[in-house]
């Protein structure tokens, strides 16, 4: 003989036992789960990543506010950006100062040298530098040969100013009879930077 069950009880609300609805809760929480551990994970890597490239700007950061992290990397961009900036001109004035600097004594250069390879040549002359003048655009040397005669080479002297300067002058500007042959000569050095 075959029993039929019959449901006499029409309108018996239907229950779900504690464990069902544990085990249908963790089913349904797993994805969300996964998806914030995943998202932990990367966030993670990518803060390492970032701690290997750019030790400096994670001291910064608060590991536990990353909410502000975008505007406080801005923030230090924009700052070394600025930093940036003001070493590039600090290093743009440098370069214009030296190369004033070169400019403005090249020609004393010039002159010492000539005076050095001539005083090698012949011990009895003697050179002095009465007046050097140098302004922002314009310079100008007051010297004295003392010798039997004339031995400035205003050429070469001359040649080597042009490769610099414009206009650079050397002449002879007095001659002086000190003692027998012995003169005086007297050199005048100007142009403008």
């Amino acid at each position: 003989m075959k029993l039929e069950k019959l449901n006499l009880y029409t309108k018996k609300i239907q229950k779900i036992s504690i464990q069902k609805f544990l085990i249908y809760l963790i089913i349904a929480l797993i994805p969300f789960v996964s998806i914030m551990f995943y998202t932990y994970v990367w966030t993670q890597w990518k803060i390492n990543e970032i701690a290997v490239k750019y030790p400096k700007v994670l001291n910064l950061i608060d590991l536990n506010d990353f909410r502000n992290a975008p505007n406080i990397i801005n923030n230090e961009i924009t700052n070394f950006n600025g930093k940036i900036q003001t070493i590039t001109k600090k290093i743009d004035q440098y370069h214009e100062y030296f190369n004033k600097v070169l400019i403005s004594k090249y020609f004393l250069q010039v002159l010492f040298d000539e005076f050095n390879k001539l005083k090698s040549k012949n011990s009895d002359l003697e050179y002095f530098v009465d007046y050097i003048e140098i302004n922002s655009d314009k310079y100008f040397v007051r010297f004295y040969e003392f010798s039997e005669s004339s031995k400035v080479n205003v050429e070469e002297i001359l040649k080597r100013l042009k490769i610099i300067y414009k206009d650079p002058n050397l002449y002879l500007n007095s001659t002086k009879n000190l003692y027998g042959n012995f003169k005086m000569f007297e050199y005048i050095l100007e142009g403008s930077l």
